[in-house]
């Protein structure tokens, strides 16, 4: 059950930062559900990273984490470490981009809190213990 939930959650992520890495070219155009804050976020400097969107890093980061979720917890060929270390480097970075919001930007995009939970829950579930079957 937790890998399937896994599945879902990264899957979830793909689509959450596809629609900001098109939107970087457009903020005007997200939909925000609080004020103009996503806009905000997304035309900030901030937002890019040597002309880069930083959704598309995103997109990088959960394809990456579909791969190890797929080759440890499916096909079990590798150890949980790859995922582990590759979780907890998303946590920080999608930590630094909320301190950036709330302390440099000083707004916040919803899409972008929606993908940061969706990497606490990732990370939650990579680290939590459950029963293996024998």
């Amino acid at each position: 059950m937790k890998h399937k939930l896994l599945l879902v959650l990264v899957v979830a992520g793909i689509i959450v930062s596809s629609y900001l890495y098109l939107k970087t070219y457009d903020p005007s155009s997200v939909t925000c559900s609080v004020g103009e804050g996503c806009e905000t976020v997304l035309s900030s400097h901030y937002a890019k990273i040597f002309n880069f969107p930083v959704a598309g890093l995103g997109i990088l980061w959960y394809l990456v984490a579909l791969i190890f979720t797929w080759l440890v917890y499916f096909r079990r060929i590798w150890s949980e470490l790859p995922i582990k270390i590759w979780a907890c480097g998303g946590l920080a970075f999608s930590l630094y981009l909320l301190y950036l919001e709330k302390y440099v930007i000083g707004a916040y995009c919803t899409w972008c809190l929606v993908s940061l939970g969706l990497v606490v829950l990732i990370t939650v579930l990579i680290f939590v213990k459950t029963k293996q079957n024998v």
